[in-house]
């Protein structure tokens, strides 16, 4: 696999000084990210030497556009990637950590008064920052910080969820969110990694009205092959079906269920996620919904969460990622062109980030091939 890494990273050179993003998932610190694990994989002085570059780009992006906050395009995802560097010789100052904690302190509390806890655009998304931030410097402010959050959360999702929950789109249209990405999924998930580091919170109840308030809506639908939807809408009480992905649907239901089954001992949700998981892996490419290769609604984000599941299960998934393996090289023609599928301009556009571009497929090729670890995954919410 070493030509194919390769091969990515040159295009991703290339290219990258287009990019004017510093976002985790659609920008350059995703792209940091992949640079930094190849160092680990290829210690080499050129690879390091272009991950200083990158983030010198970062910084000069910063500095000539601002920044919003989200961990998806803004400054929660690129401090996370800082904190997060494996390669020991890059320093990032404590003051330059402290003018980012201010920075997205603000939005941190506004985004939680009007319940905008999504995890890639809100709330949650920029807790991982501060999460990783007292997980490496303990500081006291930050721990108190982070369990009043934690507080307010647990006591909206048991108190009312829906509220929590509710969107409305730009015709005014109300609607529910059940996948990884930006749903309910995603709560279970970050609640439990959450709890790994702030053990004295009691989750468990919160956990219980995600899985009760999920099993709702559990409905087989006949053209997608999944149990539960991407977007359910209030007012015609509508399902919107999910595509077999990451970001929505099957996969990242049956990834949150699994682990809330293993922390709360319930057998049953342990056998429903794996169920969940041997359905999609039954799915051929033809009823996936599937048209690109990127990790957010693609193939290289089947194989890592079929992969994730190989290691955590018990179930050899093998075939299933040999099968979605041989997809993706037919839709990068042989690892020769990266293009992710734009559903609102119905193009394909080349993209080197790590949602929807070669970033996110170097590093599920490094993963799949057990030459990194997982880790990187906790930041698409994957545990």
């Amino acid at each position: 696999m070493d030509d194919i890494v390769l091969k990515i990273e040159k295009c991703i050179w290339t290219s990258y000084d287009n990019e004017d993003s510093i976002g985790l998932y659609s920008g350059l610190s995703g792209i940091i990210m992949f640079y930094d694990y190849l160092c680990e994989v290829y210690p080499i002085e050129e690879y390091e030497d272009k991950l200083l570059v990158i983030i010198e780009k970062a910084n000069e992006c910063i500095e000539n556009n601002g920044s919003v906050s989200s961990l998806c395009h803004g400054l929660a995802g690129y401090g996370l990637i800082l904190l997060s560097l494996k390669n020991k010789s890059i320093d990032i100052s404590e003051d330059y950590f402290e003018n980012i904690d201010s920075y997205l302190l603000n939005d941190f509390n506004s985004f939680c008064e009007s319940n905008e806890y999504d995890f890639m655009h809100g709330a949650m998304g920029i807790a991982m920052y501060f999460i990783e931030r007292h997980k490496l410097r303990n500081q006291p402010h930050i721990a108190v910080l982070l369990n009043l959050f934690a507080e307010k959360l647990i006591n909206k999702i048991t108190t009312d969820f829906n509220k929590v929950l509710l969107k409305s789109d730009q015709t005014g249209k109300d609607y529910y969110t059940f996948g990884m990405a930006h749903g309910v999924a995603g709560y279970i998930n970050f609640l439990l990694y959450f709890q790994k580091h702030f053990k004295s919170l009691n989750v468990i109840s919160p956990l219980k009205v995600c899985i009760d308030f999920l099993k709702q809506y559990k409905k087989f639908d006949n053209a997608s092959k999944q149990h539960y939807p991407n977007v359910f809408i209030l007012d015609s009480a509508e399902n919107i079906p999910s595509r077999l992905s990451w970001c929505q649907g099957d996969l990242g239901v049956s990834n949150a269920f699994f682990n809330a089954g293993i922390f709360i001992k319930d057998k049953d949700l342990v056998k429903e996620a794996v169920s969940l998981m041997n359905e999609s892996a039954a799915l051929k490419f033809e009823d996936s919904g599937v048209k690109d290769f990127g990790i957010c609604h693609g193939s290289a984000g089947i194989l890592i969460q079929f992969y994730l599941a190989s290691k955590k299960y018990d179930v050899d998934y093998s075939k299933q990622i040999n099968y979605w393996w041989n997809i993706l090289k037919k839709q990068t023609n042989n690892f020769e062109e990266y293009l992710s599928f734009d559903k609102e301009s119905n193009k394909y556009n080349a993209e080197n980030n790590l949602l929807f571009g070669s970033a996110g497929l170097a590093l599920a090729i490094l993963t799949i091939e057990n030459r990194i670890d997982t880790k990187w995954l906790q930041m698409l919410n994957l545990n």
